[in-house]
């Protein structure tokens, strides 16, 4: 062997036993920074749990707000369908996409494929939303709780519950949340599922449990309790109606309930003060429609526009409609800008797309509003439901009836998503429109916001045509809802 390749393979040698040594230098490395880490975080739990022995005051629930409190007519108006009126032609719709079709075909969804990677740990399995889901569990979560429930009695739960390993339960599921698409309320029904069948019959260690894995997930959660009950507090960046809360450094703390409304009228015991760095407050915007079990159901939408009879064969997600069943009821806006889950919005666009393809924009526009006007059967909320309740999209299609702000929502929807119209929500005393803007001018009734104009689409006023504004609010100033993304 030559000098050159003896050096070579001497640097070589050296190279690689460094290497190993860097290698084994790191692992020591990171092992010491777990070390630290669970350290830190065992003294910032046991400082928390400290802090809750000493530091609570009562706080009065104020009551729940209310939506706009205007009473809605039983009724809608009408008038006799007329032709849509233009001072020049606009832009021809010449095509519209149909969306990826999904495996729409197959009516129940493959349940092996929301997995998460499981350890040899005890294991559980939940029901979520009609979907099977097995999670490890540390069977000594289940903490008996002492009574009558009080500060001291909370803290020890906190420090008991602190000093179990929990990270494969949280990682599995967050895993979950991500294949699911869950939004944060998605994740506290999910949390909420896991709770309950930890908990067993006790519905006040369900509350805390939940309390502690949203702290633990960084959100500002509290945890109060009343007459040995006890309360999850919530706060949240939109506004939650029918909702009791409480006040605490000018920030709204919501007794929330993933499975009712709650409306307490009671002094609650709670604390000021927070978990260090779980800042989050709960968002109920949704940016994807959430991958519930799939339950297909299949039904038809007839319309009528300018003598042609038309029926859309709408397929819906069931089980998508009743992921909303207990939704907080919160802003407009929030409901607005959610997506139509796919399986609706192919069947809608496919149907429509051979009805609006070759028309103007503006009688394009017309068709679906007269879709929307016709299609559906009115009902205010209190006749359908007994109380206030906005409508998804999804759930727009799920009930037999819906009223002015549902179909205001579902038609804004359609707007925006097939055509690519720009539209806004019109806010008026007891009733919700819409208006979109159009390349060209239009004869009618409109509304200018930021320098636009917005020419008024009635979903509600049956055979009203782009441009018409019911009567009674031609002169009324609506509030706008911005629906820009």
């Amino acid at each position: 062997m030559n000098l050159f390749k003896r050096v070579l393979l001497i640097i070589l040698c050296v190279s690689f036993l460094t290497l190993l040594f860097a290698q084994d230098d790191f692992e020591t490395w990171k092992s010491q920074q777990k070390a630290e880490l669970k350290k830190y975080i065992s003294e910032q739990d046991k400082a928390f749990a400290g802090f809750l022995e000493k530091n609570w005051e009562q706080f009065e629930a104020f009551k729940a707000d209310e939506k706009d409190t205007t009473p809605k007519p039983v009724t809608m108006p009408k008038v006799e369908p007329k032709k849509i009126e233009e001072i020049e032609v606009t832009k021809k719709i010449e095509e519209i996409k149909i969306p990826p079709k999904m495996q729409i075909e197959e009516k129940e969804q493959d349940d092996s494929m929301v997995t998460v990677k499981m350890t040899e740990d005890p294991r559980i399995n939940i029901n979520y939303l009609g979907l099977p889901l097995e999670l490890n569990y540390q069977q000594n979560l289940d903490i008996q709780l002492q009574s009558p429930i009080n500060e001291k009695g909370i803290a020890d739960f906190w420090y008991s519950i602190s000093n179990i390993d929990h990270t494969t339960l949280f990682a599995q599921a967050s895993d979950y949340r991500e294949q699911l698409k869950l939004n944060d309320w998605g994740y506290c029904l999910l949390l909420n599922e896991i709770t309950k069948e930890v908990s067993g019959e006790s519905q006040n260690l369900s509350n805390l449990l939940l309390w502690f894995m949203l702290t633990k997930s960084g959100y500002e959660a509290k945890v109060g309790y009343a007459e040995d009950n006890v309360y999850l507090l919530l706060p949240c960046k939109n506004t939650i109606y029918g909702v009791s809360y409480v006040v605490i450094d000018d920030k709204r703390f919501y007794t929330l309930s993933f499975d009712k409304q709650q409306q307490l009228n009671i002094s609650i015991n709670t604390y000021d003060g927070k978990y260090p760095n779980a800042d989050d407050l709960i968002d109920l915007s949704i940016k994807d429609s959430p991958k519930v079990k799939s339950t297909l159901i299949e039904k038809e939408l007839k319309f009528s526009y300018e003598n042609t009879e038309y029926s859309i064969p709408v397929t819906y997600n069931q089980a998508t409609a009743e992921y909303f069943k207990n939704y907080p009821q919160t802003d407009l806006e929030v409901y607005f800008k959610a997506p139509l889950s796919d399986e609706a919005t192919y069947s809608l666009t496919l149907g429509l797309k051979p009805i609006l393809e070759g028309r103007t924009e503006a009688d394009a526009a017309n068709v679906l509003l007269r879709f929307v006007q016709t299609a559906f059967q009115y009902k205010t909320d209190g006749e359908q439901f007994g109380n206030e309740k906005s409508l998804f999209s999804d759930e727009t299609l799920f009930y037999p009836y819906s009223d002015c702000e549902d179909r205001s929502i579902i038609f804004s929807y359609l707007i925006s998503n097939i055509l690519g119209l720009n539209v806004i929500g019109l806010d008026y005393p007891g009733h919700i429109s819409t208006a979109v803007h159009f390349q060209n001018d239009l004869i009618g009734d409109k509304v200018t916001y930021n320098s636009t104009n917005f020419v008024v689409c009635d979903p509600t006023y049956i055979n009203a045509n782009i441009g018409m504004a019911m009567p009674k609010f031609k002169e009324v100033e609506p509030k706008i809802i911005d629906l820009q993304k």
